[in-house]
């Protein structure tokens, strides 16, 4: 008998530590857990999810068959932004019916103060939930962002960003940032701007106006905050990234692609030819905060000269996802 009682207790053991391996290797979320490492980034993920290869500021991606969609991303930080500057431009939902901010909160990442912000997307008949994930550390912008399949029936659960809260913790609390990897090098495109009807698709650059990019302007607002965002290009020289602005048109659309927020931003001209500032340049303007973002392209009059700022005004009429 008393040998019997010793090999329940064993095999009872040795399916407690089964038991425990299970679970331990798969998260708690019933599947064996993966590993992603690039030498750079490195976290562990649900074995549920299928990895999606990486491009552009994408590191990687995951889906599932229930339509969850996981990316990673990272971005060189510009001179100049920092956290604070992601965190304005989460107000930006407010905007655009179809893209709204629902919460932020502050999370510890890697040791590192980062934040999480809940989204409601609404694309076309389909509605959908986004979680963005943000921290920064070694000069670089690194994202995490889940977004629903969505569905028609707004109260599908489906659409609750919380069920995905496993996958998404799973990459959460294991990501570790290699700090032997330094990103020092000047940081030239970090967004885009489109504009589509004079046909110009320029990267924005934070390093000088003279740059084969057109110039952001550090002292106004970074795109999707609530101020006048002002961009500067040639209208002549240094490849004349502006040298078509006169003909934009009141209604004309300006896209920003923001690479570090994984928005898209969309401008619509309000005014052009009705502000020209005579003896000032548009590094020297005092931008100013709005109750709706502005934006500015700013580029020097007349034709061949530098006596004044053209500016050609704009508001921001939506907002997306990129």
């Amino acid at each position: 008998m008393k040998r019997l009682n010793t090999y329940l207790i064993i095999l009872l053991a040795i399916v407690v530590v089964i038991i425990f391996a299970v679970n331990l290797g798969d998260n708690g979320l019933g599947t064996q857990a993966k590993h992603f490492d690039n030498g750079e980034i490195s976290f562990d993920y649900p074995g549920t999810l299928t990895e999606i290869n990486g491009t552009g500021s994408n590191i990687t991606s995951f889906s599932d068959d229930s339509g969850l969609n996981i990316t990673v991303v990272k971005e060189r930080v510009p001179k100049g932004y920092n956290l604070a500057n992601q965190v304005q431009s989460n107000g930006i939902g407010t905007v655009d019916e179809n893209f709204q901010l629902v919460s932020t909160k502050n999370v510890t990442i890697n040791g590192t103060t980062g934040y999480e912000s809940d989204y409601n997307l609404q694309d076309g008949n389909v509605s959908k939930q986004r979680k963005e994930v943000w921290f920064q550390k070694n000069n670089a912008l690194y994202g995490i962002i889940y977004t629903s399949l969505g569905s028609v029936d707004t109260d599908s659960s489906a659409l609750d960003v919380s069920a995905a809260e496993d996958e998404l913790n799973t990459i959460i609390n294991s990501i570790k940032i290699n700090d032997n990897v330094t990103n020092k090098n000047k940081v030239i495109g970090w967004a885009e701007l489109i504009m589509p009807t004079i046909g110009g698709d320029w990267e924005l650059t934070s390093n000088s106006v003279n740059d084969p990019a057109v110039y952001f302007v550090p002292t106004s607002y970074y795109p999707g905050t609530n101020g006048q965002t002002a961009l500067m290009g040639h209208h002549t020289t240094h490849s004349a990234p502006f040298s078509g602005i006169t003909q934009l048109k009141v209604g004309d659309p300006l896209i920003i692609k923001d690479y570090l927020t994984q928005k898209k931003y969309t401008y619509e001209v309000t005014s052009n030819g009705d502000d020209i500032r005579w003896g000032v340049k548009g590094t020297s303007i005092d931008y100013q905060s709005t109750s709706t973002p502005e934006l500015w392209l700013i580029t020097c009059w007349p034709t061949g000269y530098s006596r004044a700022a053209y500016i050609v005004h704009s508001k921001l009429v939506s907002v997306e996802p990129l």
